[in-house]
């Protein structure tokens, strides 16, 4: 389910809220695939999308990186879509 508050907050503010553990990585993906979902279609700008699938799986190991207690990057967590600007794998 959509959650515009996730996906229109800061980068920072949302970055310290997974860092304290307020929110999951799981719950900041879901959001944004939902939203990415609904507007997509209409504006195109995500032209090539990882599977929702490894998406989850990637929010759900760094989860539990946080969990383990790992030293994690001031940005850990965040979804992230690079621009389709330059041939990737």
């Amino acid at each position: 389910m959509e959650n515009p508050e996730i996906c229109f907050m800061p980068a920072s503010d949302l970055a310290r809220k997974i860092q304290a553990r307020k929110l999951s990585c799981q719950e900041v993906m879901q959001a944004y695939l939902a939203r990415i979902e609904r507007v997509n279609p209409k504006v195109n700008a995500i032209v090539t999308q990882v599977p929702p699938e490894q998406a989850l799986a990637q929010a759900r190991a760094a989860d539990e990186s946080l969990a383990r207690g790992q030293k994690v990057g001031r940005l850990h967590g965040l979804p992230i879509a690079h621009k389709d600007l330059v041939p990737t794998e």
